[in-house]
């Protein structure tokens, strides 16, 4: 079985860096956008099997990401977890229809956190990442 690909939509190169990090110590293949717009040819060129999405984005936001992606065929079944700092419980549910457990609010999460609700996604089974060494 091949990894999955999970698509990062986050205008924060910090975040993005550490995110990616993340997955790829998970073994998942990751695919990267620093904005919108390129973030929807991204998905619907590649089809992702998750897409984690910010919001706060610099030229379209992540609502009108979410509605540009289900808008498709492929999209109307997309795995998508957003990733906010900013917004409200009620903005998010007024402008996406995704359950609140696919919501995560930044800073409250860990990455073991977003990894597991991830294998959830894809139904995978929860592992903790490999042990890294360090020589002293």
């Amino acid at each position: 079985m091949s990894a999955s690909t999970i698509l990062v939509i986050e205008d924060s190169s910090y975040l993005a860096d550490s995110l990616i990090d993340m997955l790829e110590m998970h073994n998942y293949n990751t695919l990267y956008s620093a904005n919108g717009t390129d973030g929807v040819t991204i998905a619907l060129e590649q089809h992702p099997d998750l897409i984690l999405l910010d919001i706060r984005l610099p030229d379209i936001n992540g609502y009108e990401v979410y509605r540009q992606i289900r808008a498709t065929a492929w999209g109307t079944t997309a795995n998508i977890v957003v990733l906010t700092a900013s917004e409200s419980i009620e903005n998010i549910a007024n402008n996406i229809d995704l359950p609140l457990s696919d919501v995560m609010f930044k800073p409250d999460w860990s990455m073991q956190q977003l990894a597991d609700i991830i294998a959830k996604k894809l139904a995978l089974p929860v592992t903790p990442p490999p042990l890294v060494e360090y020589e002293q």
